[in-house]
């Protein structure tokens, strides 16, 4: 890191641990919602249409993204103010609290309509803490990391949001095997939720322990901390905002599909049994998990512009495919036309979490990318669950969402081939590109 301390292994090891556990509770909590979703429709908003109630519960799960570009004013406002651990701290206690929160919910028998404005209360806090979480993660680790392997220790994000989709469904599938369904639709969603608090807690005491960033330390030793981060951020960063926009919103996309969508997808349009269904999808994790560091390293030797060039054009190719083997019926077929969508979607996660630290200088980093990036699953993210089951419910063909990505994707690849630049520092060192001082 240019001009500033190297940090110790040991604070490297502390400093991934810490952004990974909070990057775990907040996917795992989002993730919980949409596995339960078929639950949480009965519950919270019984309707003699199942598709009606169902989109009622993802319309909830997608109002929370519209939280995150103020979650990420105010957590991205912090932590370039007063440094990356107090915002991240804050912000993995109040996630999770809420989700617990949302598994102590009375449901519409018991108290009517006061039931799903709860939740919807506790989705907009979720919503809101969500918003400084995953760019302030990928901000820390990458002001961390040695410059040349960045890409291997920020693989650690995307293994820890691999691994809480793995630890959502998984448990869901468990839990429903064991209890029954009538068991988990009366008290064991409920169980899920409440995991929360405790992975919660343990992210809260990693967090203070972690030291603050060598970069965010050199910052104020020189006095140059920015007293307003997002007036200046939206001043003098907006073409790299708007690059990392075009970006994340394929990946936004692409994951919430897969983790959320798909898995209704496979047992409510696709006749793949329930617990199959889960079963399926956390194994494909199982394949990212695998993968996610591989990836890391191939963006520091190739180039995150290669993997991003690699990973959207898969998705053009791939996604229809995948999607119709898919819907051949068993748990083979489904897993394999996951793993043949996640062998080209699994990329994105992890350059979008190296650009979205490496397209902005440090003195506006978290908010500058908070913004970028919760823009982008704000209007992508949250709403591709909602979308993709309303596009079957017009059309009338299982194939819709998939078509709904590659056009997506092939957004994405515009914007990468027309404004990504490459920030990797081995290509940049190779080309001859002055160094440029990491923390001004």
């Amino acid at each position: 890191m240019a001009d500033t301390a190297v940090a110790s292994r040991t604070e490297i090891r502390r400093a991934v641990a810490a952004g990974a556990i909070g990057n775990f509770v907040e996917w795992f909590d989002f993730g919980v919602y949409g596995y339960l979703a078929p639950i949480i429709s009965a519950k919270f908003f019984p309707s003699e249409d199942a598709t009606a109630g169902l989109l009622s519960t993802f319309a909830v799960f997608g109002v929370a993204f519209f939280v995150r570009p103020l979650g990420a004013v105010i957590f991205g406002r912090i932590g370039d103010r007063f440094g990356r651990r107090r915002s991240l701290s804050i912000v993995v206690i109040t996630m999770s609290s809420a989700t617990a929160l949302c598994g102590a919910l009375p449901g519409y028998a018991q108290v009517g309509v006061l039931a799903p404005v709860l939740l919807l209360i506790l989705r907009l806090v979720q919503g809101l803490s969500a918003g400084g979480e995953y760019a302030g993660a990928a901000t820390m680790v990458v002001e961390f990391a040695p410059r040349e392997r960045r890409g291997f220790y920020v693989s650690a994000l995307s293994v820890t949001t691999f691994l809480a989709s793995i630890a959502g469904v998984a448990l869901t599938a468990l839990l429903t095997t064991s209890t029954g369904t009538e068991a988990m639709a009366s008290w064991g969603w409920r169980v899920l939720f409440a995991v929360s608090l405790p992975l919660g807690l343990v992210g809260l005491y990693l967090r203070t322990k972690v030291t603050e960033t060598p970069e965010f330390v050199a910052l104020s030793e020189r006095r140059q901390v920015d007293n307003a981060p997002i007036r200046d951020a939206l001043r003098t960063q907006r073409k790299p905002i708007a690059t990392l926009f075009g970006l994340i919103m394929i990946n936004a996309v692409a994951y919430y599909v897969l983790g959320t969508y798909w898995p209704n997808f496979l047992s409510e349009d696709a006749g793949v049994p329930r617990v199959t269904a889960l079963w399926s999808s956390a194994a494909a994790y199982g394949v990212l998990v695998i993968l996610a560091p591989l990836f890391g390293t191939m963006a520091d030797r190739f180039g995150r512009k290669a993997m991003m060039l690699y990973s959207v054009i898969g998705m053009m190719v791939l996604t229809v495919p995948a999607f119709l083997l898919s819907t051949q019926g068993g748990f083979l077929a489904a897993f394999g036309g996951q793993v043949l969508f996640v062998l080209v979607a699994g990329p994105t996660s992890l350059v979008s979490s190296l650009v979205t630290a490496e397209l902005f200088p440090a003195r506006v980093r978290y908010s500058a990318s908070a913004i970028g990036y919760n823009l982008a699953f704000m209007l992508f993210g949250g709403t591709a669950p909602y979308v993709a089951t309303f596009l079957i419910g017009q059309t009338g063909s299982k194939l819709a969402p998939a078509i709904y990505i590659v056009v997506i994707a092939f957004l994405s690849l515009l914007v990468t081939l027309g404004m990504l630049k490459e920030t990797a520092p081995r290509k940049l060192d190779r080309a001859g590109a002055p160094k440029v001082k990491e923390s001004v």
